[in-house]
C-alpha cells in the first residue's frame, strides 16, 4: 500500500520498493524487477504528469497519445509518428487492441458507450457501484495476440465525504512506459466524470498484480530510488 500526494511521490516510492525488495521474473524471457500486488492512492486532483527529471517523460508523446485515445482508431498511423512501439503490436490488419479511448467512449454496447454508462448511473444513483469500464475484454483472448490489453477495469464511486474516487485495476503494469502514460488518461476520465456528474474529484487509486520495469530501466529505477 503506497499513499502519496501526486504521481511524482509515487514514482519515488515504487522505485525503492523496486530497488530495494523487487523480484527478478523473466515473463516471455524479459529480465524484470516486481512487485505483486501494488496498490497506489493518490489526490486525483492533483496533476498526473510526472516531472522528475530521471523520468524524461516525453510531453509531446503523452499528448499526442491522449489525442489518439480520444480519437479512438484501433490503427497506429497517427501515434507511431511519436513512438514505434505500437509497430510491433498490430494484428493482421493493422489495428492494435489497446487505444483505451476506443474500448471507453466509442465502442457502443446496448447503445451507449462504456463511458457514457458510468455517467448515467451515478446520475441514476450517486452511490452505485456499477460505474465501471471493462477494458481487457473476452474477444482478446485469442491465441498470438501481441496486444493483450493491460488494464483489467476502471471504476468510480462515491466516498464516504461525497466525492468521486476512481480505482484502476491493472493485470500487468510497466511502471515507466505503461504507467507514467496510463495515468493521464485514467485521470482525464475520473475528471470528466466528476464534471458530468457534478461530483468532486477525491482520491485516484492504481491497482496493479504485476507492477515492473523492465532491464534496461533498472539503472533509472535505482537512480530514482536513491536519490529521492
Amino acid at each position: 500500500m503506497i499513499k502519496v500526494k501526486n504521481i511524482n511521490n509515487a514514482i519515488i516510492e515504487v522505485c525503492k520498493k523496486l530497488h530495494h525488495s523487487g523480484t527478478e521474473v523473466a515473463p516471455r524471457g524479459f529480465k524484470t524487477k516486481e512487485l505483486q500486488n501494488c496498490f497506489i492512492e493518490m489526490d486525483g486532483n492533483e496533476s498526473p504528469i510526472i516531472t522528475l527529471p530521471e523520468r524524461k517523460l516525453s510531453r509531446s508523446y503523452l499528448e499526442a497519445e491522449l489525442v489518439w485515445y480520444k480519437s479512438g482508431d484501433p490503427k497506429i498511423d497517427y501515434i507511431k509518428k511519436y513512438s514505434t512501439f505500437w509497430e510491433g503490436l498490430t494484428d493482421e490488419n493493422e489495428t492494435i487492441n489497446s487505444n483505451y479511448g476506443k474500448l471507453a467512449i466509442i465502442d457502443k454496447y446496448s447503445g451507449m458507450s462504456q463511458l457514457d454508462w458510468c455517467i448515467d448511473q451515478l446520475k441514476e444513483d450517486e452511490h452505485t457501484r456499477q460505474a465501471i469500464i471493462n477494458y481487457n475484454q473476452p474477444q482478446h483472448k485469442y491465441k498470438n495476440n501481441k496486444d493483450f490489453v493491460c488494464t483489467i477495469a476502471q471504476q468510480f464511486i462515491l466516498n464516504s465525504d461525497n466525492k468521486l474516487d476512481c480505482l484502476v485495476m491493472m493485470r500487468s503494469n510497466d511502471l515507466i512506459y505503461g504507467f507514467s502514460y496510463d495515468v493521464p488518461w485514467f485521470n482525464y476520465l475520473h475528471k470528466l466524470v466528476a464534471e458530468k456528474t457534478h461530483l468532486e474529484v477525491g482520491k485516484y487509486r492504481h491497482f496493479a498484480t504485476s507492477m515492473h520495469v523492465y532491464k534496461r530501466h533498472f539503472d533509472m529505477v535505482e537512480k530514482i530510488a536513491l536519490k529521492y
